[in-house]
């Protein structure tokens, strides 16, 4: 029943709480009761995620109205204290949090730490400040300053100067500072708008621009140059770790060849008519790419591979700057014409990242607004398959689809190197897990 109920909202604009639902109902103050209109082996995944599971008091909502993303409400470890939008956030211990303290099976490596950690009464800190810093060396300044106690995320500029070769310098080594790495479970990619007038489209002409721009783009001198080397070439959606992932894929979209992509323009009839050497369109009409792109410093040196690499095939680019959140709005309004993003997985499933194609997740997780019969059917029945040879063999059949019709060009999978001073213990990041700060103590003592 909540098909018909969502459409209902997306006609009227109002969404109606007060309509029964058959599939969900609340049988009591703490008692959810889900019923599924069809198979889906894998549902148990989304039980552990917050869009679903989180379920939050209607008072709640008709409190907050819109400012409801800035009060959370939950029942979790900590509670937010303090909000300011792309700058910092505050949590303070829960004094309601159920009686729960640490017990962990470790590796071998993390052994000494569980032992010091046993039996310790969660969470371990009284007050957690998270930090928004956007630009890579105050980032990294910062934690070298002790301003901050661990970094999560090295900027690309400064991971092989903390961790050449994958190994602790020694002179943080000497600091007594810790590391974690991983390889974390997203990909990376840029979509083209299929709604947008000049990439979008699933005709010939439309597809081979889409295909010559992904064979013009040198997704390896990214991950190279600007990455500097944290990352693996990615060839579908489906990163590492995702069920489903196929090792031996090689996708022609991931390859990088600017003379296919000149000659494969030339055949559409993408031809520099004035020889003011950018191509126009077939119909002899102007064609400028438009890529939107936020203010970093990564985002503007990945800018500039982009003009590289469509300045050598020969087509215009320009680049539309603004604020992450303002364009992230835009993209799922389906605004855009080119954008690079990425999609993190909170569970190992392909189906979720199989997602960001499938046409009923428009303005969703599906940014790029691809709506292919074949591709929809394909997924439908993935979804109601358990982990298996059958569902495997229909994600190479999606693959094949994304590789013919290119609504996206993917690029890579991170690999997120994590730093920690002396005092802190307890932290460690998870692929899939996204709770570890009611983990992380700080001995104050060599604070």
């Amino acid at each position: 029943g909540m098909q018909a109920l969502r459409e209902e909202a997306s006609k009227t604009g109002r969404f109606d709480y007060d309509r029964e639902v058959e599939g969900l109902r609340a049988l009591d103050r703490y008692t959810l009761q889900v019923r599924i209109a069809e198979p889906a082996p894998n549902f148990t995944y989304f039980l552990t995620l917050c869009p679903l599971a989180c379920a939050v008091a209607r008072e709640v909502v008709e409190f907050y109205g819109d400012k409801l993303a800035e009060h959370p409400v939950g029942t979790n470890a900590f509670r937010l204290t303090q909000y300011a939008r792309s700058s910092k956030m505050v949590f303070e211990r829960n004094p309601n949090y159920r009686d729960h303290v640490y017990e962990a099976q470790p590796a071998p490596e993390f052994e000494a730490i569980a032992a010091k950690l046993k039996g310790r009464k969660l969470p371990m800190l009284d007050r957690v400040e998270v930090s928004i810093v956007e630009e890579a060396q105050p980032r990294w300044l910062a934690f070298l300053n002790a301003e901050h106690d661990l970094i999560d995320d090295v900027p690309p500029d400064f991971v092989n100067l903390a961790a050449p070769g994958g190994q602790l310098s020694a002179d943080l080594a000497r600091r007594g500072v810790q590391m974690h790495r991983m390889s974390t479970l997203n990909v990376f990619f840029t979509y083209f708008g299929m709604n947008d007038p000049l990439v979008g489209g699933y005709s010939a002409e439309k597809v081979a621009l889409r295909r010559a721009i992904s064979l013009g783009y040198d997704a390896p001198a990214h991950i190279r140059v600007n990455l500097r080397g944290q990352a693996i070439v990615a060839h579908s959606v489906l990163p590492p770790g995702a069920t489903g992932f196929d090792p031996g894929l090689v996708s022609p979209l991931a390859r990088y060849d600017p003379a296919a992509a000149r000659a494969l323009l030339d055949t559409y009839g993408y031809l520099d008519r004035d020889g003011d050497g950018w191509r126009e369109l077939p119909d002899g009409k102007p064609l400028t790419l438009v890529m939107s792109s936020v203010s970093t410093q990564l985002a503007r040196q990945g800018d500039e591979l982009w003009k590289k690499n469509m300045d050598a095939i020969g087509l215009r680019i320009d680049f539309k700057k603004g604020k992450w959140q303002e364009i992230i709005r835009d993209s799922r309004a389906g605004k855009l014409m080119m954008f690079s993003t990425g999609w993190a997985g909170p569970m190992p499933d392909g189906e979720y990242f199989m997602g960001v194609l499938y046409g009923p997740n428009a303005g969703q997780s599906n940014q790029s607004r691809f709506d292919l019969p074949q591709f929809n059917a394909l997924f439908a029945r993935s979804a109601q398959l358990p982990e298996g040879p059958e569902r495997e063999r229909l994600y190479r059949e999606m693959n094949r689809w994304l590789a013919a019709y290119a609504p996206l060009r993917p690029t890579h999978t991170v690999i997120d190197t994590a730093l920690m001073h002396a005092w802190v213990s307890g932290y460690r990041r998870h692929p899939v897990l996204r709770e570890f700060w009611k983990f992380v103590d700080i001995d104050s003592a060599a604070h």
